[in-house]
Formats: C-alpha cells, structure tokens, sequence
C-alpha cells in the first residue's frame, strides 16, 4: 500500500502564481474604483491581478498585499486564503508558516476546502504549529465532506494508516472509494491494492483490475507493474 503525503503543499500553489480567472468584464478600471469604493469582491480580484498580471495589471506584490489585506478586513474568504499563501512561502512578504495557518484557519473556517486541506497538512507536517494528528485528521475530515478529492485521499490513508483516527479498512475503501471516482491515481491504485488484497472488502479481482487499469491509464507505473503479474 502506498503511503505518502499524496500534495505537498508547495505544489498547491505552484510558485504561488495564484492565477485569477480571466475577466471580459467589467474592466481593470471598473474593478479598481470598485475596490476603492470598498467592494470585499472587487478588492479581492484586484489584489490577485496583481499577483498574477491578469489584463495586463502589473505585477506588484505590495499592492496585491494592500489589496487582499482589504478585502480579508472586509469578509473576503478567498482573500484569507491567498494571504496565507504568501505567508507560506513569502511572497512579497517575510515568509511567516504561524501567520500562515492563521490565515487559512480563519478560511478554513468559513467553509473554504482547500483551506481545511492545508491546514490539515500543515498539522500533520508540523509547519507553524506543533504536529497534531487529531486536528490534522478533523480538518482533512471537513475538506474531504465537501468533495475536495485530494483530501478525500488523504484521509483514505489517515484510516489505513491509523493516524489521527483509529485504523479502519472500511473507511479507508470508502474515501479511496470517492477519490478514486474523482480521478485521484494515488487513490486508484491504492483501492486496486484493497480489492487485490481483500483489505476492508472481500477479494475482487475484477474491481482490482479496474482500478489498478485506471491508475495505470493516469500513468501510475507501479499500477502497470502490479497488472503484468495479474496477466
């Protein structure tokens, strides 16, 4: 069974580009006197344009972090998030993992499932605070609850490792189960191991076949590897 962490969180932001989805309107000057005009939205869009360059805006890391400062002070969710991105890796700012978590725990709390993700991680790593299994596992529980299919994974193995959570195979093929279904390689092999090895199922060869296919398909080379020998 493979088991390691299935994102690091530095690949998450990917160099912390935090591209903004491409706006046709309103335009950058609409969206400034907007966020100006003290609009949480607004503020939030303007802050990532300059993160990202989108419409030509740019790039300043100053601005971005004046920008979703505002709108963070103003409710933006999306803005706590990315705020904890820069602290996470500095961006524009002194990196800070402690401010960091802050951020996405405040994210995290408004319902926000990749934020839950990360600060399950970061319990889990011991990145700006103590490792705590158990906060690690509550979180990750809340991301995955909202469809989230990389933590829908992580806790697969949270319940096949028993970490944070007593060991139980039942749960861990249903998590796999639903991350699997989402397109998750990592799951799909792993639930392909489960059916194989008649681990919290009865043995099934056919279902094994399937998942380990797919996670071949998604270019898994111990998936290819395990299916040879099924030949």
């Amino acid at each position: 069974m493979r088991n390691y962490v299935h994102r690091k969180i530095i690949i998450l932001i990917a160099a912390c580009t935090l591209s903004v989805a491409a706006w046709s309107e309103p335009s950058v000057s609409d969206i400034r006197k907007e966020a100006e005009a003290g609009k949480a939205t607004a503020q939030y869009h303007y802050g990532m344009m300059h993160l990202s360059g989108e419409q030509g805006v740019q790039l300043n890391n100053a601005e971005a972090l004046k920008w979703l400062t505002r709108a963070d002070e103003n409710g933006s969710v999306g803005a706590k998030y990315s705020l904890g991105m820069l602290y996470l890796v500095g961006q524009g700012v002194k990196k800070d993992e402690a401010r960091a978590l802050d951020y996405f725990k405040r994210a995290a709390k408004s319902g926000h499932a990749k934020a839950q993700y990360v600060v399950a991680h970061m319990y889990r790593e011991g990145r700006g605070t103590p490792q705590n299994a158990q906060e690690a596992f509550n979180w990750m529980s809340q991301s995955a609850q909202q469809h989230y299919p990389p933590a829908q994974y992580s806790l697969g193995q949270m319940y096949s490792n028993g970490k944070g959570v007593q060991k139980n195979d039942t749960q861990a093929l249903h998590w796999y189960t639903q991350a699997a279904e989402n397109g998750e390689k990592d799951a799909q092999y792993n639930l392909g191991m489960m059916y194989l090895n008649a681990e919290g199922t009865a043995k099934n060869l056919p279902l094994a076949k399937k998942w380990l296919q797919r996670a071949a398909d998604a270019g898994d080379s111990d998936a290819k590897q395990v299916l040879k020998g099924l030949k």
